[in-house]
C-alpha cells in the first residue's frame, strides 16, 4: 500500500511549517501525491519556539511559496543579520558580534591568524564582514528597490512572532487543501508489529494514517509515551533548564529604534535575549534551576530590563535539554520539541524543523506504510537529525567553555571540563595546533561553519595569549572590507526606514524619529 496519507499531531510553529512544507514539496496542482491532515487543540497553549531564525527560513518560505512581504507583514517580522554577545567574556562591558556575512578570502583563509598575531585592537568580526558595522549603525540587509524577494546585497534572516508564523501558514496550508481538525487527541493505537495504527478524538472519532508525525511539543504523545523512544539527556554539557519570557511593548518602552539583531547579554545564572519585532521587543531570561531560584530569575531580569519591567507579565518555563534517540521511529516522525530541544542561544529552534520537514519530505516513503519497509529512510534520517543535534550542542558549548567569568558560582561551573563534551574537547585542541577550516566540517548539510566556530572562539579571545609572537603589531581592516563598507552605506537604507516604505503603518514608530 502506498504511504499517502500523513496525520501532523499537534500544530504551532513545528506542525504548520510540517504541514505546508510537505504539501508545497510532495503536491501539486495538477496531481495531489499526499493527503495530509493536522489535529490540534484548542486547550493546549503554545510554546513561541524562538522568535529569533537563521537564514534557511528564506529558503524554507520560498519553498512553500509565500510572499516575503506577506509573511513580514503578517508575523511582526523585522530583519536579523547577525547575532550580538555582551558580557560573556569577562563581565565588563565587553561585546562580540556572530554575524551571517563573511567576506570569502580563498581556501587557505589567514584572517584568523592574522588577527591572532595582531594586538587585537579591533574585533575580529570586523576584520572578516561588514554587518557588526552596519548592525551598530541600524541598516538594513536588502535594498529599498530593485531587491527581489528572500533577496539582499547581505545574507539575513528575521526575528518573527512565532504564533503568528504558525497561524499564517496554517492558513496558507488549509487553503491549498491540508485538513484541519481541531479536537483533543484522547489516545494512540498500535498495531500487532507496533506502528502507530491511529489516534483517537474527542469529537471526531479514530484518524487513521500511513505516516504519523509527532510535532506535540514537549509532551512528545507518541515518539515518547506511546513508542517510549528514548530520550538522551544533555544536562550534563548545558546546565540551564529554565526560562522567564517578557513581552516588552514599545508604548511601555521605546527604544528609539528596532535593533536588526539579536541581543544576548551574560547575567548571572545564564544569559538574557532581545528581539525586536514590528510592535514590541520579546526579551527573556534562560537561567540554571540549580543556581538561581524563579522568584530571584523574574527580579533579575526586571532589574535588568529597567523600572517599566515591573507590572510586566513574566512566567518561568522549564524545558528539559537533549534530543531523542531516533527522531524517526516506525511509521512515526517526531519534529520540533518531540524530538529534542538546546538552549536557544543559536536561534536553532526553527532551524531543526524546517530540517526535519525536508528531511521528512526527501526521505518519504512512497513505497510502502509499514515501520520494517522504512527502516532504511529511517535510519538515514535519525543519522542527519543526530548529526544536527550535536552540531548545535557543541557551538553552544563553546560560548559557555571559554568565558573567563569568575562573578558567580554558575559561570565558575560551566567553564568545568566535566562540561565540555569531549568532541569538543578534541577540537578545542586540534584548534590550538591549526585554524579552523573547512575540513573540520562533518558534512555537506551542517548549518555552522567553520566560519561560526571563529566568530565564537576569537570574539572570547581564544587563543589570544599563546606564546610565540615577538611582535603585535595593529590590527588593520583589509582593505576589500573597507570598500564593501563604503558601498553598503551608501545604497542600504536604515533598517526602521525600509520596514515602514515596504511593509507599512504597523513600521511607522521609528521611521517618523529619523
Amino acid at each position: 500500500m502506498v504511504a499517502k496519507r500523513v496525520l501532523i499531531v499537534g500544530g504551532g510553529t513545528a506542525g504548520w511549517i510540517t504541514a505546508a512544507y510537505m504539501d508545497a514539496v510532495l503536491n501539486s496542482k495538477s496531481r495531489k501525491v499526499v493527503d495530509i491532515t493536522l489535529v490540534e487543540s484548542a486547550a493546549i497553549g503554545r510554546i513561541g519556539v524562538g522568535e529569533a531564525t537563521v537564514p534557511t527560513l528564506r529558503d524554507t518560505l520560498r519553498t512553500i511559496g509565500v510572499s516575503e512581504t506577506d509573511v513580514m507583514k503578517h508575523c511582526d517580522a523585522t530583519f536579523k543579520q547577525a547575532i550580538k554577545f555582551v558580557n560573556w567574556e569577562r563581565n565588563e562591558g565587553e561585546s562580540y558580534y556572530h554575524p551571517f556575512d563573511r567576506r570569502q578570502t580563498g581556501r587557505f583563509d589567514r584572517a584568523g591568524l592574522k588577527w591572532l598575531n595582531s594586538q587585537g585592537d579591533k574585533p575580529f568580526a570586523e576584520m572578516v564582514s561588514i554587518q557588526p558595522t552596519l548592525c551598530d549603525e541600524n541598516y538594513s540587509p536588502k535594498l529599498m528597490e530593485n531587491n527581489p524577494e528572500y533577496t539582499g546585497p547581505l545574507a539575513y534572516a528575521y526575528h518573527v512572532d512565532a504564533e503568528k508564523l504558525a497561524d499564517y501558514l496554517r492558513d496558507v496550508a488549509v487553503s491549498r487543501g491540508v485538513v484541519h481538525i481541531t479536537d483533543d487527541v484522547i489516545d494512540v493505537s498500535q498495531s500487532e508489529n507496533g506502528d502507530i495504527e491511529s489516534v483517537a478524538t474527542r469529537n471526531h472519532g479514530k484518524l487513521e494514517a500511513d505516516l504519523f508525525v509527532d510535532c506535540t511539543g514537549f509532551a512528545a504523545l507518541m515518539i515518547g509515551k506511546t513508542l517510549d523512544v528514548e530520550h538522551i539527556d544533555y544536562k550534563q554539557w548545558l546546565l540551564c533548564d529554565s526560562a522567564v519570557p517578557m513581552r516588552v511593548p514599545y508604548d511601555a518602552h521605546d527604544p528609539s529604534k528596532r535593533l536588526p539583531y539579536t541581543l544576548s547579554t551574560a547575567l548571572s545564572s545564564g544569559w538574557a535575549w532581545d528581539i525586536n519585532l514590528a510592535d514590541r521587543r520579546g526579551t527573556g531570561y534562560v537561567f540554571s534551576s540549580q543556581f538561581i531560584d524563579d522568584e530571584s530569575a523574574i527580579a533579575e531580569l526586571r532589574a535588568f530590563e529597567g523600572e517599566h519591567a515591573k507590572e510586566l507579565d513574566a512566567r518561568v518555563l522549564r524545558f528539559r535539554v537533549g534530543r531523542r534517540a531516533r527522531c524517526w521511529e516506525r511509521n512515526c516522525v517526531a519534529i520540533g520539541l518531540s524530538s529534542g530541544f538546546i538552549e536557544p542561544l543559536e536561534s536553532t529552534g526553527i532551524y531543526l524543523i524546517e530540517l526535519q520537514a525536508a528531511m521528512l519530505c526527501e526521505h518519504f516513503p512512497f513505497a510502502g506504510r509499514d515501520g520494517d519497509v522504512m527502516q532504511p529512510l529511517a535510519d538515514r534520517f535519525n543519522d542527519i537529525i543526530q548529526q544536527r543535534y550535536e552540531e548545535i550542542l557543541d557551538l553552544i558549548v563553546l560560548h559557555y567553555c571559554l568565558t573567563k567569568r569568575n562573578d558567580t558560582a554558575f559561570w565558575r561551573e560551566v567553564q568545568k571540563t566535566e562540561h565540555i563534551h569531549e568532541r569538543l574537547q578534541q577540537r578545542l585542541a586540534l584548534w590550538q595546533q591549526k585554524l579552523p577550516s573547512s575540513a573540520d566540517c562533518r558534512d555537506s548539510l551542517q548549518l555552522f561553519s567553520h566560519h561560526t566556530f571563529e566568530y565564537i572562539m576569537y570574539g572570547m579571545n581564544f587563543m589570544r595569549d599563546r606564546s610565540g609572537v615577538t611582535e603585535r603589531l595593529p590590527a588593520e581592516i583589509p582593505a576589500d572590507i573597507s570598500r564593501a563598507l563604503q558601498t553598503a552605506r551608501a545604497k542600504l537604507p536604515n533598517h526602521d526606514v525600509w520596514l515602514q516604505a515596504k511593509l507599512g503603518e504597523g513600521y511607522q514608530r521609528f521611521a517618523n524619529q529619523l
